[in-house]
C-alpha cells in the first residue's frame, strides 16, 4: 500500500610623512613626538559542545551563556550541529560558561582565550537532574474490555491483581497517567522544534531499512474472552522515496509482497513507522500540541506532550481502506520525548472521533521506539521496537502486537553518513593545500603521563581522524584526557576540528600563518 506524504602575527604600519602635533592630555605621545598607533584588538573563537553521558550529542532545549571575567555577556550562535554553540570574534581573556537545561543539572566552568585567532572548544556533559523525592510513583491504568455495565463500573475502582483467566480479557495496552514535575517549566516551542528536526532527519537519512517482524493477533468473543494468538513472522522492509517536489513515499513490504491478505484475520496494520511524522515540520501544523511538563518513569525523565488532530486540517497520516474506499482517521493522544535526545520514546493514540461509515468505534495504539545504531554508517536512528493495536469494529474486538528486531539500514551513499568514532579528534582541511598540524594532549592530574604530542599532515580537502585509547593513535585512555591543544599552519578558518570525548574537556585550536611551522 503506497502512502503519499507532502513534505539543507603580523601587523604593518605605513607612515607617509607626519606633522608635529601639540601635546594634549587626550593624546598618547611617544618620546619622539609620534602618536602611538592604535593596537589591533586580539580576538578568538569559543565553541561550546553539549554532550550526554553516553557521549551522544545533546539535542534538547538548553540555555548556553558565556560571560567574561569583567564585562557583559557575549552573544553566541548555533553551529551546524544543534548541540553546539559558537562565540566568534570575542576578545581574549577569561570567560565563564554556564549551561542550563530543564531537567538537567546546571553546569558552570571557566576557560581562557589566551592568544589572537585562538579557537577553543569546551565540551560539557549534561547530567539528568535526579527526580524530587516527593515525586509520585508511576500510575498505570489498564484499558480493560468488560463484558457488562457492572464490569465497567468496577474498572473505575483500583482492584487487586487479576487472575490468569481475568487477564485474558485485557487487550494488553496500558494508558500511562504520569504526574508532572511542577518545578520544571516545559519550553514547548523548543521541544517541538528539536523533535521535528530529528523526525526530518529520520526521513532524510534513510532510503530503506529492513527488520524481522513478529505479529501476534488475538480476537475476543462476545463475553470478552481473548482467543489466540495467531502468529505471523515477516521479513519486513520499509522503502522511502523522495521526489524533487518535496513529496515522499513510505512503501512497506512483508516477505517481498504488499499483499494485505498475509495478516491474521485479513486485517492489515500498515504505516506504523509513519505515525511519528506528526512531529515532522511538514505535518506538525495538522495537530494541536500541548507540552504538559516533565515526568519521570523508572528513573528517567521525559517531556509529556498531548496531541490532537485539528478538525480544520485534513488527516494525512492514517486511514482505513474498506472495499476500495478510504476513510481518514483523526488521532489524539500523548507522546513521551527524551529531553536530551529530543526523540519520541513512546507514543499512544486513540480515535479523536469514531468513524460511523465503517462502524469503527474504538482504536488504541501504543508504539515504543528505540535508538538503533547502524555499524555501517555510525548513525543512530529511532525506529519502532514494538507496537500494540486494539480496535473495535462492527461490535468485534481484536488486539494485535508487533515486535521488530534485527534492523538493517541501506543507503545509496553511506560514505556521507560516516561519523567520528567515540574518543577521537577529526580534522578536515577546507583548503586546496596541505596543512601541517600538531596535536598535544594533556592527561588529567594525578596521572604520571606527561603531555603526548604527535605531528601529521592533513591533505588538501581531506580528513584525518586521530583516536584516543589504549593501543590507539594516542595511547592514553580517553577518560584521562584533561585538555588538548591543536596547532596548525593553515591560518584561521582553514580547518574544521571536531572531537567526540567521553567527558568534559577543552580543545584549543591555534592557527598560524602558512609560512610558519607548529
Amino acid at each position: 500500500m503506497r502512502r503519499a506524504y507532502l513534505l539543507v602575527s603580523f601587523a604593518a604600519y605605513l607612515l607617509i610623512g607626519f606633522a608635529r602635533v601639540p601635546y594634549t592630555g587626550a593624546q598618547e605621545v611617544a618620546a619622539n613626538g609620534l602618536s602611538q598607533p592604535t593596537k589591533k584588538a586580539e580576538t578568538g573563537r569559543l565553541k561550546v559542545c553539549l554532550r550526554l553521558e553516553d557521549q551522544t550529542a545533546f539535542s534538547g532545549a538548553a540555555d548556553v551563556r558565556v560571560i567574561p571575567d569583567d564585562g557583559y555577556e557575549v552573544e553566541g550562535e548555533k553551529d551546524d550541529t544543534p548541540s553546539d554553540v559558537v562565540f566568534p570574534g570575542i576578545a581574549t581573556g577569561k570567560y565563564h560558561v554556564e549551561v542550563n537545561a530543564p531537567g538537567f543539572l546546571s553546569v558552570r566552568l571557566s576557560t581562557i582565550l589566551e592568544t589572537s585567532n585562538q579557537e577553543k572548544t569546551v565540551f560539557v556533559v549534561m547530567k539528568p537532574r535526579p527526580a524530587a523525592e516527593a515525586q509520585q510513583p508511576l500510575v498505570v491504568k489498564p484499558l480493560e474490555l468488560p463484558a457488562s455495565n457492572e464490569a465497567n463500573a468496577a474498572a473505575k475502582v483500583e482492584a487487586p491483581p487479576k487472575s490468569d483467566s481475568e487477564a485474558r480479557k485485557m487487550p494488553g495496552i496500558k494508558e500511562k497517567v504520569l504526574p508532572v514535575d511542577e518545578h520544571v517549566t516545559c519550553p514547548a516551542e523548543q521541544v517541538l522544534k528539536a523533535t521535528g528536526e530529528n523526525v526530518r532527519e529520520f526521513v532524510n537519512s534513510m532510503e530503506k531499512f529492513t527488520a524481522i517482524e513478529s505479529v501476534e493477533h488475538y480476537t475476543f468473543d462476545k463475553s470478552g474472552e481473548r482467543k489466540g494468538p495467531e502468529a505471523r513472522r515477516f521479513d519486513y522492509v520499509v522503502v522511502v522515496e523522495r521526489e524533487s517536489t518535496g513529496m515522499f513515499w513510505f512503501d512497506e513490504y512483508r516477505n517481498g509482497s504488499n499483499d494485505q491478505g498475509q495478516f491474521p484475520g485479513h486485517l492489515a496494520t500498515l504505516g506504523l513507522p509513519a505515525i511519528v511524522l506528526m512531529f515532522h515540520p511538514d505535518f506538525a501544523a495538522d495537530f494541536n500540541f500541548q507540552c504538559e511538563g516533565m515526568v519521570h518513569d523508572e528513573g528517567r525523565a521525559y517531556w509529556q506532550v498531548r496531541f490532537e488532530q485539528r478538525k480544520d486540517r485534513p488527516s494525512r497520516l492514517e486511514s482505513y481502506n474498506v472495499n476500495g474506499r478510504t476513510f481518514s482517521v483523526h488521532l489524539r493522544g500523548r507522546a513521551w520525548i527524551d529531553p536530551g535526545k529530543a526523540q519520541v520514546v513512546l507514543l499512544e493514540s486513540e480515535l479523536a472521533e469514531p468513524i460511523p461509515q465503517i462502524e469503527l468505534t474504538e482504536q488504541h495504539q501504543k508504539i515504543e521506539y528505540t535508538g538503533v545504531k547502524f555499524a555501517a554508517t555510525g548513525q543512530e536512528i529511532w525506529l519502532p521496537q514494538s507496537a500494540e493495536v486494539f480496535a473495535e469494529r462492527r461490535g468485534r474486538r481484536y488486539y494485535r502486537k508487533h515486535s521488530f528486531a534485527d534492523f538493517r539500514l541501506f543507503n545509496v551513499d553511506t560514505a556521507q553518513n560516516l561519523k567520528t568514532p567515540k574518543g577521537s579528534y577529526s580534522i578536515t582541511n577546507l583548503t586546496d593545500t596541505d596543512v601541517n598540524c600538531e596535536l598535544i594532549l594533556t592527561a588529567a592530574e594525578g596521572l604520571a603521563a606527561g603531555p603526548i604530542s604527535m605531528r601529521f599532515v592533513v591533505p588538501a580537502r581531506g580528513t584525518i581522524v586521530k583516536t584516543v585509547g589504549t593501543r590507539k593513535d594516542v595511547d592514553l585512555p580517553a577518560e584521562a584526557v584533561r585538555s588538548a591543544r591543536f596547532v596548525h599552519t593553515g591560518g584561521s578558518g582553514a580547518l574544521k576540528v571536531d572531537a567526540d570525548m567521553p567527558k568534559e574537556t577543552m580543545l584549543d585550536v591555534i592557527p598560524f600563518g602558512a609560512q610558519q611551522q607548529p
